[in-house]
């Protein structure tokens, strides 16, 4: 009877086994359990790559049947080799498969900004540089509650600091422009105008401004930002004060309505 090519392969596999094993001096035997065929296999060329030690078993079956050479390779070693690292694996590209390194977790910000505030790049970098100095002296984070202002939120905030009865003449350094918005204010809160045109009326007159190349704040240049205080301690707001000193470039000025540190940064 004509066997296929894969039977002939294997009764050649095992008659070499076999010869080799007789040839070393013979070959003691010992009765293994019977292969379970729906088991697990695993191959000799895959047991090597792992490193594992390969046992040689001696099935004798049931009858007058010769005895059948089979490779058992010991359980409880699952692993897949595609989890296997490969000895000339790139250690960087492990390194980024792990997770952050540590110059990225050096780099972790110690500071929150609320929704909807922006930061210049530059006033950003200043303001990273000032939290790290403050959470080295304190452990806690700074909030930024303001940055980069259009007219409109420049109007907003300027309305918050007439309606919290703030000095806005004292606050500004240019008093002609300061009174020039103060004088609008006036003139819809005579009117008894609702906040929303109030407010409107102010941006329009600080648009106005800007369109004029005159600026009443910082932060409608990208200069500026604030950073909340009505939650430091005395000693927290001198350590803050203190970083501003450390990294340097920027005036720092503590305003209570609402209570905050206006950082100027250009």
């Amino acid at each position: 009877m004509l066997r296929s090519h894969p039977a002939l392969l294997r009764r050649a596999r095992r008659a070499a086994v076999l010869v080799l094993a007789l040839a070393a001096g013979g070959c003691v035997s010992r009765v293994a359990r019977e292969p379970d065929a729906a088991g697990p296999r695993r191959s000799l060329a895959l047991a090597c790559a792992l490193g594992e030690q390969v046992e040689l078993d001696f099935w004798v079956p049931d009858g007058p049947a010769a005895r059948v050479l089979s490779l058992q390779v010991p359980e409880g070693t699952e692993d897949d080799p595609s989890d296997v690292e490969p000895a000339d694996a790139d250690p960087s590209a492990l390194v980024r498969s792990r997770g952050a390194t540590s110059a990225e977790a050096d780099e972790e910000r110690r500071y929150v900004v609320l929704p909807g505030v922006d930061l210049a790049p530059a006033v950003e970098q200043k303001v990273a540089e000032i939290a790290s100095a403050y959470h080295r002296r304190t452990g806690k984070e700074l909030v930024v509650t303001s940055g980069t202002r259009d007219p409109a939120r420049q109007a907003e905030a300027m309305h918050d600091l007439f309606r919290h009865g703030a000095d806005v003449l004292g606050l500004y350094k240019d008093k002609t422009a300061a009174r020039e918005i103060k004088g609008a204010y006036e003139e819809e809160l005579s009117d008894e105008q609702p906040s929303e045109a109030v407010i409107a009326a102010l941006e329009r007159v600080i648009r106005a401004q800007v369109d004029r190349g005159v600026f009443i704040s910082a932060h409608l240049r990208e200069g500026a930002v604030d950073i909340r205080n009505r939650d430091m301690t005395p000693a927290e707001k001198r350590a803050f004060l203190d970083g501003v000193d450390e990294v340097g470039g920027v005036f720092a000025l503590e305003e209570s309505r609402p209570p905050h540190y206006h950082l100027q940064i250009d």
